[in-house]
């Protein structure tokens, strides 16, 4: 055997070492199933009511964020803004037209085709932008928007 054949041979050994290694590691760590460790079951009973959702970001980047607020005055748009003299308090629905917009159903998500927003709208209040990544299916702001709007006191 030459010098030639002992390092083909030596070559093949170590690529199929490195390939067994990696299958192994690819097993363990991606294939595997993961094992869910069961929590200790609590002794204290839940609340029999649910927490009530009375604020939720809708729209997130790095210089805004636009929040949802169930008030007692009704409903309210935040908007936060890191740029001086910009954001603070956009409208408010208050209770009486909240009715009607839940009866009516005069709230809709629509997606667009941006990648990163789309917008909603809440009876007069057209076209907000929301966050794709915060919501992204249009159903779960649409459910949520129905929340805040059932969780005003009229």
């Amino acid at each position: 055997m030459n010098f030639a054949e002992i390092v083909q041979v030596a070559t093949q050994i170590i690529t199929a070492g490195t390939a067994v290694t990696l299958a192994w590691l690819a097993y363990k760590n991606y294939l595997k199933a993961p094992e869910q460790e069961s929590e200790p079951e609590s002794e204290i009973a839940p609340d029999s009511e649910p927490e009530t959702l009375k604020e939720a970001v809708v729209f997130k980047t790095s210089k805004q964020t636009t929040k949802l607020v169930v008030s007692s005055r009704g409903l309210e748009c935040h908007l936060d803004d890191v740029r001086e003299g910009r954001g603070g308090h956009q409208w408010t629905i208050y209770p009486m037209e909240v009715r009607n917009i839940l009866t009516q159903g005069n709230y809709y998500v629509n997606p667009g085709y941006k990648a990163n927003s789309g917008t909603f709208s809440i009876g007069k209040r057209r076209n907000w932008l929301y966050s794709k990544h915060l919501f992204p299916e249009p159903e779960y702001l649409h459910g949520l928007i129905t929340q805040l709007l059932k969780n005003i006191k009229s």
